[in-house]
């Protein structure tokens, strides 16, 4: 085989390197996944991620919405794949049906503080690190329960 660039990386232990031995770089994900920015949003709170600069506060709430929007479109797939398609609006109108009256309403409070949080209003101040770190733990939980939302409506029988 070939050692130029259609080389794929090897394996040395558990650090993918390339073929010079070097750490190759992650995989392409087209999408990563609701931990994946959950974890993304908490790197960006607890400051090893400085890169965001002065809208760090905002694009944590935009991670967090994405994170939750997310966890919607799962539980979607599993259950109802035609609403993927639809606004978000008519998406969180149908989560009572599957994750109940309580997630669906705290699914609906979230996205829109959420919303209003990533969005720059001159007359407002960004989001505080409190209400944060408070969305993301929430985020965090309901996106859980949204997981499991599909095991408690399965059909009897």
């Amino acid at each position: 085989m070939r050692a130029g660039l259609g080389a794929w990386p090897r394996l040395r232990g558990e650090v993918v390197v390339n073929r010079r031995g070097r750490p190759a770089r992650a995989k392409f994900s087209p999408r990563p996944s609701v931990a994946q920015r959950l974890e993304a949003a908490e790197n960006l709170l607890d400051g090893s991620v400085s890169d965001a600069g002065g809208v760090w506060s905002r694009a944590v709430a935009w991670i967090l919405r994405l994170a939750l929007e997310q966890a919607v479109d799962q539980l979607w797939a599993q259950v109802a794949p035609e609403l993927m398609r639809c606004p978000m609006r008519a998406q969180l109108l149908a989560l009572r049906v599957y994750a109940g009256p309580e997630t669906a309403g705290q699914v609906g409070a979230l996205w829109a503080a959420l919303s209003r949080a990533a969005h720059h209003l001159d007359y407002e101040m960004a989001p505080s690190v409190t209400d944060l770190r408070r969305w993301r733990d929430q985020t965090a939980e309901l996106a859980r329960a949204l997981e499991l939302a599909p095991l408690a409506h399965q059909p009897f029988g």
